[in-house]
């Protein structure tokens, strides 16, 4: 006959799930060794992806320590990107595809390497309506010329165009 096991003689089943400061380190080294979150979470021994995503919502200082190392995260994922370019066995179909994903997934987290430029303007902005009425001809051509400039290009000129304005 088998005895039954005290609660402290027994295994732990499942993923941890209570915060420490051990995993809280594990999961930050690890990001910032540009191994993905889920990657992570698949990890014997990790919590859940739930889990983490729960940390993050209740506290602010384990999202900004993700967002942190996720950030220098990207620089592994960068250079892991000229270490696949310069595979040789790699298939080229395969390696555009693996370093297209990178160069994507590095652009959203990491502004460095973004094509998109962030413009901070500060100051207030007075706008008032234009009643283009009483303007005289040189007023009415001054803004006809900034409408111009503004106007993105159509599909069919590829050029500025005000004629849906």
């Amino acid at each position: 006959m088998t005895r039954k096991k005290e609660p402290h003689e027994r295994l732990k089943l499942g993923r941890p799930s209570i915060y420490s400061d051990e995993i809280r380190i594990a999961i930050i080294e690890k990001l910032c060794n540009g191994i993905t979150l889920s990657a992570i979470c698949a990890m014997e021994g990790m919590p859940s992806f739930d889990t983490i995503w729960t940390w993050r919502k209740r506290m602010p200082d384990f999202a900004d320590d993700l967002a942190h190392a996720q950030r220098i995260g990207t620089h592994y994922l960068a250079d892991d990107c000229i270490r696949i370019a310069d595979d040789m066995t790699i298939d080229p179909a395969h390696k555009r595809t693996m370093i297209d994903t990178r160069l994507r997934l590095i652009g959203k987290w990491n502004q460095y390497y973004s094509d998109k430029q962030q413009i901070e303007v500060t100051g207030k902005l007075d706008v008032q309506p234009i009643n283009v009425g009483q303007l005289d001809y040189d007023q009415r051509e001054q803004l006809a010329d900034m409408l111009e400039q503004l106007a993105l290009p159509t599909p069919e000129t590829g050029e500025g165009s005000t004629e849906d304005l």
